[in-house]
């Protein structure tokens, strides 16, 4: 998975763009409502945040193209996460 921090949009590694990371609320992981092992519930939006640490590329693009209001956590230091710029020069 890529990430381009500039444009906060999220890409696969085949550089199809999933989605672009746009939250107002801004609320720290842990202070979310647990929904699961790896999600979390916004009181605010009511949106599910999914950690994206252990899903593949074809998971979390499933998941977004499912339910678009889909929110995603992305931990810059995460084993999966590529950062890029206009999502397809890797720098990491």
């Amino acid at each position: 998975m890529k990430f381009d921090p500039v444009s906060e949009s999220v890409f696969t590694d085949k550089d199809e763009f999933i989605k672009k990371l746009s939250c107002p609320y801004k609320i720290n992981w842990e202070n979310l409502e647990k929904a699961g092992p790896t999600q979390r519930k916004c009181s605010v939006c009511d949106h599910n945040i999914i950690d994206t640490e252990l899903f593949t590329d074809n998971e979390i693009l499933k998941m977004v193209n499912e339910n678009p209001a889909t929110c995603l956590k992305i931990n810059l230091n995460q084993v999966n996460i590529k950062l890029t710029t206009n999502g397809t020069n890797d720098q990491k």
